[in-house]
């Protein structure tokens, strides 16, 4: 038998509404409305079910007034901003069809959908049970405010799938703040897609990811301020930024600032790597003033970067590393306090060159007692050469740290000791390669090894 599309008007609310195989819908008279609104829309406070989109014009203000939108059909976005410009929409709630996740970045299960729009204003509103994210402009967006809205995504109710593209935001393109939201229950946070520049992410409260991260930037992206976040129980990291080797896709000019993160539950804190090698670095990260708790990986990793910074940075409780490096070039990790780390204080894979350590509080070293590769060191640098270590204060525990510094392996001709303090190693305060080569500098620190033993292990020869 073949069914053909009936509508029946009825009136409702002071216009006629269609019924949908026997269920009402609101989009043709919503549609109607849009279509014959000037610069301003303005909605009445009820709910409003529809199915399928409404497509916005340019230059037009929408205020919901606290109406409800529910989408009744799959894969399908509430609103259709694409390649329009200048549209702000405020105090609306979006409730999405819940059940439609897609395995794309590009799916059209959203609540906004803005591909290419220009000048756009999105604020005070609610997005509920979007399978893939409440807004979505994956390319081309400019000039784009997303402040102060909620979104509650699906708690990954569709199974068949690993859900990573189900986001409360994926947004690509150039000059876009995303200020003062709060983000629930959907695989990952804030997405930010490859190649966009001038990005702000700020003040955003983001909770309860039960698979990926908190803030994910893609690679290439430039000029990005991730400020005053706060960040809670995610199953991945707090704040990822990839990059990626493809060519003219330079990850530049990061400020990860005075965010807050916490139980993020297999991932790291912060991390800055490319997963790809080390063909393509990241360049003038600056990590500074976070504060970071209860983390399931390292707290702090950085990987495959040029002037990089990491600052005055505060560190506790967590399940391998407080900072994490593998190849860095013009390093400087400065005056930050990591306390209660299961391994190391800082691990340094030895790549990378030209790597200044200093001013760090580090405290309750190797609280896993796990002796193996230098796992419970204070410092423990694994290979490499240019590294300056001064002015730091390592504090073991319990005799669970068996070296405040442990460098491995490397060029010691190039490596400056100056003015540490180390205490509570359970075996030497400093443990050497088995060179025995001079160090360009060994002076003036503090040394002591709680088990009575000499406080340097293969102390260099005359």
């Amino acid at each position: 038998m073949k069914f053909t599309w009936k509508f029946i008007n009825i009136a409702i609310v002071g216009f006629c509404t269609p019924i949908y195989f026997g269920q009402i819908n609101d989009l043709i008279p919503l549609q109607n409305i849009i279509n014959n609104g000037k610069t301003e829309v303005s909605l009445q406070k009820r709910t409003y079910t529809i199915y399928g989109t409404l497509f916005l014009k340019n230059n037009q203000q929408l205020n919901g007034n606290g109406a409800t939108i529910v989408q009744k059909k799959p894969s399908t976005p509430i609103f259709d901003a694409k390649d329009k410009c200048n549209i702000s929409i405020a105090n609306f709630e979006f409730i999405g069809y819940k059940d439609d996740y897609q395995p794309s970045s590009s799916s059209l299960a959203v609540g906004i959908y803005c591909w290419g729009t220009k000048n756009l204003t999105i604020t005070d509103n609610k997005f509920t049970n979007f399978s893939n994210a409440g807004i979505a402009g994956l390319r081309f967006v400019k000039n784009v405010n997303i402040d102060n809205n909620t979104f509650v995504g699906t708690d990954l109710f569709d199974d068949r799938f690993y859900q990573k593209d189900h986001t409360a935001i994926t947004i690509g393109g150039e000059n876009i703040t995303v200020s003062n939201n709060d983000i629930s229950n959907s695989s990952q946070g804030i997405m930010i897609a490859e190649g966009s520049n001038f990005i702000k992410i700020i003040n955003n409260q983001i909770h309860d990811l039960p698979l990926e991260h908190g803030i994910y930037i893609d690679y290439g992206c430039s000029e990005v301020l991730i400020e005053k976040n706060t960040i809670k129980n995610v199953i991945g990291s707090g704040i990822k930024v990839q990059n990626r080797n493809f060519p003219n896709a330079v990850s530049k000019n990061i400020l990860i600032l005075d965010n807050a993160i916490s139980n993020t539950s297999i991932g790291d804190g912060i991390l800055v790597t490319n997963s790809e090698g080390n063909l393509l670095f990241a360049e003038n990260v600056l990590i500074k003033d976070n504060i970071l708790d209860q983390i399931g990986q390292h707290a702090i990793n950085v990987r495959i970067t040029k002037n990089a910074k990491i600052l005055h940075n505060t560190v506790s409780n967590v399940l391998r590393s407080g900072i994490y490096l593998r190849e860095n070039y013009d390093l400087i990790i400065d005056d930050n306090q990591l306390r209660n780390m299961a391994e190391s204080g800082i691990f340094d894979e030895g790549t990378g060159e030209r790597i200044l350590i200093s001013n760090n509080i580090i405290d309750k070293v190797g609280t896993n007692g796990i002796d193996k590769n230098g796992l419970n060191s204070g410092i423990f640098i694994e290979a490499g050469a240019n590294r300056t270590i001064k002015n730091n204060r390592i504090q073991g525990y319990q005799n669970k740290m068996r070296y405040a510094l442990y460098i491995a392996n490397g060029d010691q001709k190039s490596i400056e000791i100056d003015n540490n303090t180390f205490l509570g190693a359970r075996d030497y305060a400093i443990r050497l390669s088995d060179s025995k080569t001079k160090l360009k500098k060994l002076e003036n620190n503090t040394l002591d090894a709680s088990a009575g033993k000499s406080e340097i292990m293969n102390r260099p020869n005359k």
